[in-house]
């Protein structure tokens, strides 16, 4: 029996699965909190670049660690038949060399294997007393446990290895990923040694338990294998799948649900269920998009049909949680149809999708738990993105309101039990709201994207190269104010001219050499007569540089009052010797002979920095570009939220638990400084940057996450451009808020929570 084949082994995959699923979700949003005390910029990028990576790669995390565990199996011997002698350990001669790479892997593995095994020592004890009996050996000990630490933590770095290459990205998240997976391991043994104990596991054999009077399925005498606790149904006929698809009044060890993406599919649903969800969705009918679109067609609100069919539904489904899970969703659709931040034509195209949510909600109740779930994750952003059209008669909103109907329509007509279909949806989705975002941006008659990566790309520039020739001037002899100077300002108009071909670099590099040797000693020399003929080109020289920076006459006057008394020394002061002064001039020449820094280099060498790129614009591009700066800001200003304008109060964590379903993540934040690491193109929020509030739609978000260009208005956008230091000022002050105080789905569930406490005395009162 092959390794999946072994439902005991299916089930402890799944459960692995399901922790490492967990931990990529704890570690996530744990990242951003960190980031946000860290002390130092470059702790903090590292932290911001490791929660955006497991933002975009969650899912090929979780199947790279599927297949990696899966391969660990294998060369286990787990791969092949059960009870079969495992391969006999090679000899020292058959041993060949490995790479320090491989044996910095090993050594990894080795520690975050005992870090993941440190705080269950008990739990694993336990899991490992049914090793014999999994794998059919009585030979077999702890070293063959197919869930050991060890093989986890090999999976682990083999998943973060795959989504990239950078060194000092996968210390921190595996580090990261060790520190919260560890949490989840305790719980996770402790779920299977119940399962294994469970389904009869006796020493030395792999029979079920069997009541007095026969077997429980089969023939007399016959032990059936024991399903997997999340996807197949038992040995009774009654699914074992989470949603109580188990013996009446039972549930999996732990109660907990499949993990998502685990072997594919949203969790296993009685065959009976399933044609009575199928029928029902069949019998409801379609929603015409040109009926949607017509405001004049006076279009009713869908039917709850959960509600509707909800007896039939709960006879079919025998399981107690399933009637509560059906309760539940009817619960959620009341509210979601009721809500008065989805518009109507949303919540007619939301209507169609009642029963493919059911179906998710019972094959997995993370679907209640989770935030990212795929199909929690669609409906929410439909809502969201729906709010930021002001009017669906004609574009944009009109376009976004026919791309839904058809991405809905492709769900409720086609194969709404497989995850891959919400994923591919919401892909497709997001690429429509990008395109849409583009055209957005070009109909202001701006190319804002464009001209923000080349600024960022000049800025970053400008501060590495200022950064090279700080090294290169350290130890002249120079004026600190001049060295200053040189590196930042004289600098910027270098990497400038750079861009402008090689005879305008050749100058802006003489001219700064010649200011550098203006300040020499020069008394009782030639150079002295020299210099004061060529002082006024100097001066015209350096005026013109700073102009093609856009450079403000503060910094010009600053200049040549310091440079007044210095020059004026240095024609006093006795010249150096012809040697010494020849040995200076050449490093000077040396210094402003550095190459300006390619834009990868560039990049590279300044992501972790901490950049204020304000500085990169003339007043006269900030205006063009929509640039808001800090100063533009009163921040001394009271800013007055009217909270009575709020249909619902903030909802919090408490509001979601509903009592006997899984447990549910924190909502997302929807004000203060954490919901800058969870804006979202296409979404809309509310800014705050004089006496009244604006509504803005997030159009733009740089790669580097530098830049956020926010557009006002449907049909005539304004365009509004931020820093993302301008932005998390912005968060952090509470001036900038998302127009939902929260998902829909999270409304929706503090609202049916409320309504269940009063039919449901189980439900939870904290």
């Amino acid at each position: 029996m092959s390794a999946l084949s072994n439902p005991h082994l299916q089930a402890a995959l799944q459960r692995l699965c399901q922790a490492f699923d967990q931990a990529l979700s704890q570690t996530q949003e744990t990242a951003g909190q960190l980031a946000g005390s860290a002390l130092k910029s470059a702790r903090r990028d590292e932290l911001l670049l490791t929660q955006a990576l497991l933002r975009q790669q969650q899912s090929v995390l979780i199947d790279q660690f599927q297949r990696s565990l899966l391969s660990e199996w294998e060369k286990d011997g787990l791969g092949k038949a059960v009870g079969a002698v495992p391969a006999r350990s090679s000899g020292w001669g058959e041993l060949s060399l490995v790479d320090d790479a491989a044996v910095d892997a090993l050594v990894a593995a080795d520690r975050i294997g005992k870090a993941l095994g440190h705080s269950c020592e008990w739990e694993l004890r336990a899991v490992e007393s049914f090793v014999s009996d999994l794998l059919g050996d009585p030979e077999a000990g702890p070293d063959r446990n197919p869930v050991r630490p060890g093989l986890v933590a090999r999976a682990l770095i083999h998943a973060v290895d795959d989504v990239t290459d950078q060194p000092n990205l996968r210390q921190t998240l595996s580090e990261e990923l060790t520190r919260t997976l560890s949490g989840q391991m305790k719980s996770c043994y402790a779920d299977l040694a119940a399962w294994f104990r469970q389904k009869g596991l006796r020493a030395q054999d792999l029979r079920a338990i069997t009541t007095e009077g026969g077997s429980r399925g089969g023939a007399a005498g016959a032990a059936p294998e024991p399903a997997p606790p999340f996807s197949n149904s038992g040995p009774d006929g009654l699914s074992s799948a989470p949603g109580g698809h188990g013996a009446p009044g039972t549930q999996p060890p732990g109660g907990y649900p499949a993990p998502i993406g685990a072997l594919g599919g949203l969790g296993h649903v009685e065959p009976v269920v399933m044609n009575l969800l199928r029928r029902l969705h069949g019998a409801a009918p379609a929603v015409s998009f040109s009926t949607l679109a017509d405001p004049t067609a006076g279009l009713a609100m869908p039917s709850n049909l959960i509600q509707l069919h909800r007896e039939e539904l709960r006879q079919t489904a025998t399981a107690p949680l399933d009637h509560m899970v059906i309760d539940v969703v009817a619960t959620l659709f009341d509210a979601i149809l009721a809500d008065s931040r989805v518009p109507p034509q949303m919540a007619r195209l939301l209507g169609r999708l009642q029963l493919p949510v059911l179906r998710a909600a019972l094959g997995d109740t993370s679907f209640f738990a989770k935030r990212n779930h795929p199909v929690r994750r669609f409906i929410n952003r439909l809502a969201s993105l729906a709010c930021s059209f002001e009017d669906f008669t004609q574009d944009p909103g009109l376009s976004f309101l026919k791309r839904v109907s058809e991405l809905v329509e492709e769900i409720a007509g086609g194969d709404f039990e497989r995850l891959e279909t919400y994923d591919k949806q919401l892909d497709q989705l997001d690429q429509f709201v990008t395109e849409q975002a583009k055209q957005a941006l070009s109909a202001a008659g701006q190319e804002a994207a464009r001209k923000l990566e080349e600024k960022e790309l000049q800025a970053r520039q400008r501060l590495q190269y200022e950064k090279q020739l700080d090294r290169a001037l350290q130890d002249l002899p120079l004026p600190g104010f001049l060295k200053q100077f040189l590196c930042k300002d004289w600098g910027a108009v270098i990497v400038t001219a750079s861009g402008q071909g090689e005879p305008q670099a050749l100058m802006a590099r003489r001219q700064g050499r010649d200011l550098a040797v203006s300040v020499l000693p020069k008394g009782g020399s030639p150079a002295r007569k020299d210099f004061l003929s060529q002082l006024p080109l100097l001066v015209r020289g350096v005026q013109l540089g700073l102009d093609s920076i856009g450079c403000p006459e503060s910094t010009r006057k600053q200049l040549f009052a310091d440079l007044m008394p210095v020059h004026a020394e240095a024609l006093k002061t006795p010249a150096l010797s012809p040697l010494d002064h020849n040995l200076l001039v050449k490093r000077i020449e040396a210094a402003f002979g550095l190459a300006v820094p390619d834009e990868q280099e560039a990049l590279r060498a300044t992501t972790s920095l901490d950049i204020n790129l304000e500085e990169a614009f003339n007043p006269a591009e900030a205006a063009q570009m929509g640039l808001l700066t800090e100063a533009q800001v009163p921040w001394d200003g009271q800013v007055d939220i009217d909270l009575s304008a709020e249909p619902d109060t903030p909802v919090q964590t408490v509001d979601l638990a509903i009592a006997g379903l899984p447990e549910p993540e924190s909502p997302e934040p929807t004000h203060g400084a954490a919901l800058f690491d969870h804006l979202q193109i296409g979404c809309a929020y509310r800014i705050h940057t004089g006496k009244d509030w604006h509504k803005v739609k997030l159009t733009h978000i740089s790669d580097q996450r530098s830049f956020f260009i926010f557009t006002e208005g449907d049909h005539h956008p304004k365009t509004l451009t931020m820093t993302a230091r301008m932005l998390r000022r912005l968060c952090a002050n509470e001036r900038f808020r998302s127009v939902e105080n929260a998902f829909l789905l999270e409304r929706a569930t503090a609202r049916a929570r409320q309504q269940l406490a009063a039919l449901m005395p189980q439900v939870s009162r904290h």
